[in-house]
């Protein structure tokens, strides 16, 4: 990012804080920090790269993935009316402190914002010479430093999408496609582990990602059609959308 693009994003992020007007804590929830800014602001503020923020910025959002099965590795996923992005940090276990459902701030002063797959991230600026725009937050005190538990946990629903309605601003956030038909491509081996290509009745194309170190990695996908749920994300080099899974249940057959 050039010097100008930086302080461009730097300007719009702190004028953003200045002209937000915070809530206040529904009755007999924990007193968190009021939210300056929204998740789908900073996705049309940043520009790319990796940007450091020096404003007081706080987003607001509930937890839509966490680090429970193994796919999302020291990583949660937070959203807020229709947008979404990931929270990194080298920290594990987080899913006891912060599981899916539970509404959280973000303190955003000193960590990097940056983009891998469609999906904005925030995170500890990286090193020097880091391929990746955002590190993971190095411990549990600069955790603690900077996000906070919001009230109690509630339900969290996916938003219900065709294929064909899929769009980069969607990337981040957990959606539910229904009529999906699992259709190997040569040499998959049956297991979830890897990129798994779908397909909807008009021949449209979804590829689930799983680790393989997630807890359900060898278990074999459906054999025939399914709903699936995932973190949407976008595969630049392939030109093609992901789900990336949360566990085996973000799988049910129709």
């Amino acid at each position: 990012m050039r010097p100008a693009q930086h302080l461009t994003l730097l300007l719009a992020l702190l004028l953003a804080a200045a002209c937000h007007d915070g809530g206040f804590p529904l009755p007999g929830e924990p007193e968190a920090e009021a939210a300056t800014t929204t998740i789908a602001e900073l996705r049309r503020l940043h520009a790319g790269g990796s940007v450091t923020v020096e404003g007081d910025l706080v987003v607001a959002g509930r937890i839509t993935a966490d680090d429970r099965s193994g796919n999302f590795y020291r990583t949660l996923t937070i959203e807020h009316e229709g947008a979404g992005m990931e929270i990194r940090a080298a920290v594990d276990r987080l899913h006891v402190d912060f599981p899916v459902g539970c509404p959280v701030t973000l303190r955003l002063r000193g960590l990097a914002l940056g983009s891998s797959y469609g999906v904005l991230q925030a995170g500890a600026p990286p090193a020097p010479g880091s391929r990746y725009p955002t590190d993971y937050i190095p411990s549990r005190p600069a955790l603690d430093a900077v996000l906070r538990r919001a009230g109690s946990v509630g339900p969290v629903e996916a938003t219900r999408l065709p294929l064909a309605e899929l769009a980069p601003g969607l990337c981040g956030t957990l959606v539910r496609i229904e009529g999906l038909r699992y259709e190997p491509e040569e040499l998959d081996e049956a297991s979830w582990a890897g990129y798994r290509r779908f397909v909807d009745q008009s021949g449209r194309a979804i590829h689930t990602y799983v680790s393989e170190y997630a807890d359900f990695a060898r278990r074999e996908p459906p054999a025939g059609r399914c709903i699936l749920r995932g973190i949407l994300q976008y595969d630049d080099a392939r030109g093609r959308y992901l789900l990336k899974l949360r566990d085996e249940r973000d799988c049910s057959e129709e």
